[in-house]
């Protein structure tokens, strides 16, 4: 069974980009080895520059992990609503065969048959929201992450900044504190290297939590465009409902009524083969013994027996 707009693997083509995103960011981290290490390590008069770009980059890979697992998950609902739609599909008495009994078209339609047990009219629009907002909880920390990231570039490059005015207040107050010059250039290159690394995560990270995002969407529209048109209609029972299955039941009635007439029609004409075929088969009896008679005379002429 086809599901309009449903895309049963869009999860795993986002899998392969992320994959083929950190294939090729470890790629430049070697290739740009030096570079990166001059520009974040060199001129360090104090740790916060490791300190922030840290804080950053630990933030970044905690919403990347929490990206994989919800992801994931996606991928094996899925699974499960493709299993379903085929079950649809070939007509099978177990709806839920092969379908992960804790998967969310499979907990819909456990809800939709108790329901339709209870005679309960069925919110459709209250039970979409309800999904919704359950699986808006999923990518709670995600949305964090993305709003935390670039927040992270700018506090680091207040702190960063702060650090550089302090090293200009020494430098103010002796023409000949090298320590105060190094202060100054510690801190713009710290501001500089913190904006950069966040706002590297943050593009990343904001590109992958979009796809994801997708990824939702296009679940989430496939398991109601089912619930709407195929599972409603078979479970709940409304006054269209009933004047769909009473006007399937008249046409069948209409088509059996049809075939017993042209039954009807049939009798006499297989009444009379019926007959036709007595005689034949009469004839033929008669015909067999009027043989024998004429066997057994020859035979008792043949042997001159006497008659009987």
């Amino acid at each position: 069974m086809h599901i309009q707009g449903f895309r049963p693997h869009f999860s795993r083509s986002i899998l392969i980009q992320w994959f083929i995103f950190l294939i090729i960011s470890t790629l430049l981290f070697f290739f740009f080895n030096a570079d990166l290490e001059k520009m974040y390590l060199s001129n360090s008069q104090t740790n916060t520059g490791l300190f922030l770009n840290g804080l950053i980059l630990v933030l970044f890979g905690l919403g990347m992990v929490r990206f994989i697992s919800v992801l994931l998950r996606y991928q094996g609902e899925e699974k499960a609503l493709k299993q379903f739609a085929k079950n649809i599909h070939n007509a099978d008495e177990n709806l839920l065969n092969h379908v992960a009994p804790n998967s969310i078209i499979a907990q819909r339609f456990e809800t939709l048959q108790g329901m339709a047990t209870s005679q309960v009219e069925i919110d459709h629009s209250a039970l979409a929201s309800t999904l919704m907002a359950s699986e808006s909880t999923h990518t709670g920390l995600l949305r964090f992450v993305q709003n935390t990231l670039i927040l992270c570039g700018v506090f680091g490059t207040i702190v960063s900044l702060s650090i550089a005015l302090f090293g200009a207040s020494s430098l103010l107050e002796s023409s000949v504190s090298s320590s105060g010059m190094g202060m100054v250039i510690h801190g713009m290159s710290t501001a500089l290297s913190t904006t950069m690394t966040a706002i590297l995560c943050y593009l990343s990270f904001a590109y992958f939590n979009g796809a994801l995002q997708h990824v939702q969407t296009n679940f989430l529209s496939a398991v109601e465009h089912l619930t709407t048109t195929r599972l409603i209609p078979s479970l709940q029972i409304t006054p269209n409902s009933i004047d769909r299955q009473l006007a399937s039941l008249l046409r069948a009635m209409a088509l059996l009524v049809q075939e017993m007439q042209q039954n009807e029609q049939a009798i006499p004409e297989l009444l009379q083969k019926i007959n036709e075929l007595s005689q034949t088969q009469t004839k033929q009896h008669e015909q067999n013994v009027e043989n024998m008679t004429q066997i057994q005379d020859i035979l008792r002429q043949g042997f001159r027996l006497p008659q009987a």
